[in-house]
């Protein structure tokens, strides 16, 4: 890919502390631009580092406008080797030549390594908006597929559809969340076996009466086979889910003006009622989190446009589940829309997101910072 735009990263002095671990307190850098290598709008941010310690990101190339599928959409790749530093030139990772493929999210088996890239598929003119019930898969079908990667996303396996294995024929459609997938804990899901823990993806899912509910897919055997749990929410969309400690999922969900959540006690199968908090604005848009286990911390992460608009991507902290948040810290003030956050290995934080200066689809911009900074202490 040519002209890919970079900015400069924040010079901003680190604390004592965080120089001896040479861990940044904020620097940033533009991944993808609106018309590089000749494509319309990149969006769709997923992001996932392996357990060699690459950052792989994955965003959908909008090649004709910034639509959503059915447009012609494919997904392309950008690699780091040094925690976000230098990138390598974006590389197509599936495209089709009918159709279009798009809203990758990633996951990382870190018993084997492999990564999976969940993303959706659509054949000439469907997507979820024009997709129909009928069937469980087929040209009609807007369809789920998976690719899985062992060499920390350099080739990647043939597509599978796993539409068949999850989708109820009445269903009028249903897609994946976008971003970044997790693996439960195998120390503490009772529910998976002990060995491998359990795969988690979000769905959204449009039933026979045109209501869109939240849902979970799950696979207890490593990506083999998969079912899907209970409606969580009438009217939920895109959300992400995070194991707690004592192996509770907390579901959180874009729904309305603030973010909607709901807990799980049986790994993501079925919920308790959904309430929202207060605390998490939001303009129906999706967001990020994740748990952040480091340094005896024991945190959660949440990103998002934090307005009533697609603006101010924030990242906000929370030491108690969920249950309080700080109030936040900007990573772009402008126009902003989706986020992904991944913990990574040596401490720091990464964030993938949407961002611009007149429109949030100008570019995804990657950074990375030290804890501290996200909580003002540093």
């Amino acid at each position: 890919m040519n002209a890919i735009t970079r900015r400069s990263a924040l010079c901003l002095a680190a604390a004592p502390a965080l120089r001896s671990r040479k861990l940044p307190r904020f620097e940033q850098v533009d991944l993808f631009h609106q018309g590089d290598g000749g494509v319309h709008t990149y969006r769709i941010p997923a992001l996932v580092e392996t357990r060699k310690g690459t950052l792989l990101a994955v965003v959908d190339a909008r090649h004709d406008s910034a639509s959503d599928l059915p447009a012609r959409i494919s997904l392309v790749a950008r690699r780091s080797h040094d925690l976000g530093k230098t990138w390598s030139p974006a590389v197509t990772v599936r495209s089709v030549e009918q159709g279009g493929v798009g809203d990758a999210s990633l996951l990382l088996d870190r018993n084997s390594g492999r990564v999976w890239c969940f993303h959706s598929f659509g054949g000439p003119g469907i997507g979820f908006g024009t997709a129909r019930a009928g069937g469980r898969t087929g040209p009609g079908t807007f369809q789920w597929h998976a690719m899985h990667s062992d060499d920390d996303g350099v080739t990647w396996s043939e597509p599978r559809d796993l539409t068949p294995q999850v989708k109820e024929p009445e269903w009028q459609a249903m897609f994946a969340s976008s971003g970044t997938q997790i693996q439960t804990d195998f120390a503490t899901a009772s529910f998976a076996t002990a060995s491998q823990g359990r795969y988690l993806v979000p769905m959204v899912v449009r039933h026979a009466d045109g209501v869109v509910s939240s849902r979970n897919a799950y696979s207890d055997d490593r990506g083999g086979t998969w079912k899907i749990g209970a409606a969580i929410g009438a009217g939920t969309d895109e959300s992400h889910n995070v194991e707690l400690a004592g192996g509770v999922i907390l579901q959180n969900m874009r729904n309305g003006k603030t973010r909607a959540i709901a807990r799980s006690m049986d790994g993501g199968i079925t919920f308790s009622p959904v309430t929202h908090d207060a605390a998490l604005i939001d303009p129906t848009c999706k967001a990020g989190i994740a748990r952040y286990l480091k340094g005896g911390r024991d945190l959660l992460i949440f990103t998002n446009a934090a307005s009533a608009r697609r603006e101010n991507l924030t990242v906000k902290l929370s030491a108690d589940g969920g249950g309080t948040w700080t109030p936040g810290r900007a990573l772009h003030p402008g126009p902003a829309a989706y986020s992904t956050v991944v913990p990574l290995r040596d401490g720091s934080v990464a964030v993938l997101y949407e961002c611009g200066e007149s429109s949030p689809y100008e570019r995804i911009t990657f950074a990375r910072f030290a804890i501290g900074w996200a909580s003002g202490s540093q």
